[in-house]
């Protein structure tokens, strides 16, 4: 009989040995194991969901009824994109002109705000999403930053893009007197193409948290430790494009002490796949779907 425990105890203890054995090789090679053990003993505070131009899979982009509709889903921030017009209105569109998302022409910075105001910015997207159309997108405009913050105050955090393409002067400065006037510093962040338009923000305000927007064209597996430095020395996390990152990037980046939040994700295997690789938020124009993953992942994870 004892002969047989021992024999037990043997084998037992080979395989106990053996399973020890591969969870090092697989925690040594596997970033994703890393990040994943990582967060178990010091875990993120939370995986954001950030309204891409607000749930503009829904709704007109960057318009008050997708910055609402973002706050009914429960978003947890809502990404704007930030231009200054002719007479130097910190106005809410992503491109240079008006020509994409409104029935007019021209460049923003061409136009006043009393011009822009006048523009139909949520007919086009009826037409192109029937589906999705509704009446009262019909006619809305383009907001001011000043009328967003106005509308939703602290009842939603936002992330505000200073477009990089040639920078209008003193944007930054206006941004920050916006966020200021309404007294929204803690709830409000910045991210950019433009290192140069941060490294400005960062000077005037250096409490308001920054990202800096990446744009990969092959999968990045690994960032310079120098590059990743650079960055730190202004912002608090890393923006890329989420089809050129890789968990091996997520793992290295979070290991430096830095944020990682990809965009644009829409869909839900690839959400999935992002919340896997231990990402601090994603950007998605629909919120309701990247929510419904974060939900399934917690609820599995309650083992």
């Amino acid at each position: 009989m004892m002969k047989v425990f021992r024999h037990k105890a043997y084998f037992t203890g080979i395989h106990v040995l053996l399973f020890v054995s591969l969870l090092t090789i697989l925690y040594a090679y596997s970033p994703t194991i890393r990040v994943k053990v990582k967060e178990i003993m010091d875990p993120a505070d939370k995986v954001y969901t950030i309204a891409h131009r607000g749930a503009s899979g829904y709704a007109p982009e960057n318009t008050i009824p997708a910055f609402e509709l973002a706050a009914e889903m429960k978003a947890d921030i809502i990404e704007i994109d930030i231009h200054l017009t002719k007479d130097g209105i910190p106005v809410v569109i992503h491109d240079d002109t008006v020509n994409r998302t409104t029935n007019g022409k021209g460049y923003v910075k061409n136009m006043t705000l009393e011009q822009l105001e006048r523009l139909d910015a949520g007919t086009w997207f009826n037409e192109a999403y029937p589906m999705f159309a509704r009446d009262k997108y019909a006619g809305t405009t383009i907001p001011t930053l000043d009328q967003v913050f106005e509308t939703f105050g602290k009842e939603i955090k936002y992330i505000l893009e200073i477009k990089d393409s040639a920078p209008s002067p003193g944007i930054e400065t206006l941004i920050n007197e916006s966020i200021q006037k309404y007294d929204l510093e803690d709830v409000v962040a910045i991210h950019s193409f433009s290192a140069g338009s941060l490294r400005k923000f960062h000077k005037i305000n250096p409490d308001i948290p920054l990202y800096q927007l990446v744009w990969y064209d092959y999968n990045a597996e690994r960032v310079s430790e120098t590059y990743l430095k650079e960055i730190k020395s202004y912002a608090v996390g890393i923006s890329p494009n989420f089809q050129g990152i890789s968990s091996a990037y997520v793992a290295q980046v979070k290991n430096f002490g830095l944020k990682v939040m990809p965009y644009t994700v829409n869909y839900q295997l690839n959400m999935d796949k992002a919340y896997s690789w231990g990402v601090d938020g994603v950007y998605t124009n629909f919120p309701d779907r990247l929510l419904e993953v974060i939900d399934t992942n917690r609820d599995n994870a309650q083992w």
